[in-house]
């Protein structure tokens, strides 16, 4: 007995089991999701910002000042545009 438990233990030769694929395949996911989500909400940010500024540029604006008084919001993930249009 002792000299087949030595020579599990010392075997190298393992194979991979479908259920190790299947767990590191599933972290990979969530941790691309959740890196995308991220991103995704970065470049969202810049590129409000780049859209305040050509608005403001175009509309002759400086960066302080306001035409009206839209706000893009988002609420339950759905942009929406409120204001008095002031």
């Amino acid at each position: 007995m002792r000299e087949l438990l030595k020579k599990l233990i010392d075997d190298e030769s393992g194979i991979i089991v479908s259920s190790e694929i299947v767990l590191v395949g599933t972290i990979l996911v969530i941790g691309s999701v959740v890196g995308l989500s991220s991103l995704s909400y970065a470049v969202n940010n810049e590129l409000n910002d780049v859209a305040h500024a050509c608005d403001n540029s175009y509309n002759g604006q400086t960066a302080g000042t306001t035409q009206n008084n839209y706000v893009l919001t988002a609420s339950q993930g759905v942009p929406e545009m409120v204001g008095d249009g002031g």
